[in-house]
């Protein structure tokens, strides 16, 4: 951590001096007496659009910027603390401004953030990096302690949880920095307060497209102009829209929102794509590749070639990372060679797609769904796939059939009561469909129903149970009276009657659909009472995701409560 925090330090100037040509404004205040600059530091304010300098980047999220304008105050302050004799007593405590010296011998001022054997750890306020070791520090001059940090912490707004995902898992996080490091970076202020909302951009890019791009189609960032992604486009725009397009392959799979399919015309580029590279006698090597370069690169887990992008390469060794185009994944790639014509321009074999969802669900439902779609595709591998493309964007918006079935419609919640329970792995439900809502809307709103003087056992008819009109079996007469059982809702009691009614017409055939179902949890680890208590005898409607269905046990789901997954509600409590 903290060699990569002061290699953050050491691209400060290269980056600031390559941005100053764009704009280079300077407010300040001479101190003659110390010959020390005192710059005007103004803090941003919502409209603000400032070109900075983006350090601190841990993650997507929070990081600290300061503007480009204030690089000379920067590089004054840095020269007169080397000339500043240090009237320094004793050592500092935690949270005294000082002037501290970095790993390359750059004084800056910081703040101390804890004291060790080892020296001080530090935040250089002016850069808002922290928890840098120092060993050589001394007192700041009083004209200094009162100017204002020029690093302002800010978030960046609608951060995807996925990208910032995949960029850890991925380890492309140096990518990013490098990039923030050498390209200008325009900040549009949000808010008045710390942390910042912000959004962040480059040649009116956002920066956020910019990274997403990285991850999910492989180009570096800085890279405007890739023959392979226009050609992509091109033909989307050309072939797809408004037509049904049949599937040949659909993987890898990270989620509704990011998997890839190969249509029926990109597996045949797939296939001239992979003869072209077979048929190549001779390649020519490309010793020094630049980052975002395309080329064609041996992986070094199967040793065969494939196109790609190379994305960085590790200092310690001959290898780069790479994006393999046609593949979508980032492997580690050793020999690199210059592409033809042909590989260089050609579409992807794999179209990057999402879902397309027409409602808003909240997450906990969406990792569901999530997980749901995953099951899915997997089970249907050799089944019958089209898709119709609703919008061409990447990633491209889809409709997915699988065997005549529309994908969303197999994962998408249902809202559902649960009738019948014996434990959290064994339990059935019924669907809340349009029969469902109907048959009890029928029933209350009909004010007289025929009696029935002479009922068959085993047919339905109407009852009134609690002054309400419920459709019931008749299972036959004893001394209590006309004995029948609820059809459309829970109940395990015996119950007698003293007249039965003509059902009407319209809900005499109508069905309910009842599934058998199972959370699919360590029956140890959660308790059947609190489950039974939550389903309120079949009163409380759930919204149900089914996870898993193998058509032969109960199916997998899960039941959320105001989308909280009730499994947080029915766990036993240690004792």
């Amino acid at each position: 951590m903290v060699e990569k925090l002061t290699s953050d330090m050491s691209e400060v100037a290269t980056q600031f001096s390559t941005l100053l040509s764009f704009k280079n404004s300077q407010s300040e205040e001479l101190n003659s007496k110390n010959n020390i600059h005192n710059p005007i530091v103004k803090k941003p304010i919502r409209g603000d659009v400032w070109n900075v300098y983006v350090s601190n980047i841990n993650s997507l999220k929070y990081f600290h910027v300061q503007n480009i304008e204030n690089y000379e105050y920067t590089q004054s302050i840095s020269k007169e603390l080397d000339k500043h004799d240090s009237t320094l007593t004793k050592l500092p405590k935690v949270g005294d401004l000082i002037a501290a010296r970095d790993f390359y011998g750059v004084w800056y001022r910081a703040t101390v953030e804890r004291i060790t054997e080892l020296g001080l750890y530090v935040t250089f306020i002016d850069f808002g990096i922290s928890q840098v070791l120092v060993t050589e520090f001394k007192d700041l001059p009083k004209e200094l302690n009162s100017v204002t940090s020029m690093a302002f912490r800010c978030c960046l707004r609608n951060v995807s949880k996925e990208n910032e995902k995949q960029l850890s898992v991925l380890d492309l996080f140096d990518a990013i920095r490098k990039f923030f490091n050498f390209y200008q970076i325009t900040t549009t202020f949000l808010s008045n307060n710390e942390p910042y909302l912000v959004t962040l951009s480059h040649n009116e890019n956002d920066v956020l497209d910019i990274v997403y791009n990285l991850v999910w189609n492989g180009i570096v960032p800085g890279i405007s102009d890739d023959p392979i992604n226009c050609a992509k486009i091109k033909i989307l725009n050309k072939i797809f829209p408004n037509s049904r397009t049949t599937v040949v392959n659909i993987g890898p799979v990270l989620s509704m929102n990011h998997f890839y399919v190969e249509t029926e015309l990109s597996y045949q580029i797939g296939k001239c794509i992979r003869t072209e590279i077979e048929n190549q006698t001779k390649w020519i090597p490309v010793l020094h590749p630049e980052e975002g370069q395309i080329v064609i690169a041996k992986n070094t887990n199967d040793l065969k070639l494939y196109r790609a992008r190379v994305i960085m390469k590790y200092n310690d060794c001959e290898k780069y990372k790479c994006f393999l185009i046609d593949c979508m994944t980032f492997e580690n790639c050793s020999e690199i060679f210059k592409p033809s014509d042909y590989l260089r321009k050609a579409p992807p074999v794999k179209i990057h797609c999402s879902l397309d969802i027409s409602k808003n669900y909240c997450n906990n439902i969406l990792e569901s769904m999530n997980l749901a779609f995953i099951n899915e595709i997997a089970k249907c591998i050799d089944e019958s796939k089209v898709m119709h493309v609703k919008k061409v964007d990447n990633p491209c918006v889809i409709d997915l059939e699988i065997g005549n079935l529309n994908l969303f419609q197999v994962i998408e919640p249902c809202e559902v009561s649960v009738i019948n329970y014996w434990s959290v792995n064994y339990f059935s439900v019924r669907l809340n469909s349009f029969e469902a809502k109907q048959i009890p809307y029928v029933l209350n709103t009909t004010k007289i129903l025929p009696t029935v003087s002479n009922p068959e056992v085993f047919k339905l008819y109407a009852a009134k149970i609690k002054s309400q009109y419920k459709r019931v079996k008749y299972l036959g007469e004893n001394e209590l009276g006309l004995r029948v059982k609820l059809v459309d809702e829970f109940g395990f009691q015996k119950i007698f009657v003293d007249e039965l009614y003509e059902l009407p017409n319209s809900i005499i055939n109508m069905k309910t659909i009842d599934l058998s179902c199972s959370l699919g949890l360590n029956k140890l680890s959660y308790s059947n009472k609190l489950f039974v208590d939550i389903c309120k005898n079949g009163k409380t409607k759930f919204k149900m995701v089914v996870i898993n269905d193998n058509g032969i046990n109960a199916i997998i789901v899960k039941l959320f409560l105001d989308c909280n997954d009730i499994t947080s509600m029915i766990c036993n409590q240690p004792s």
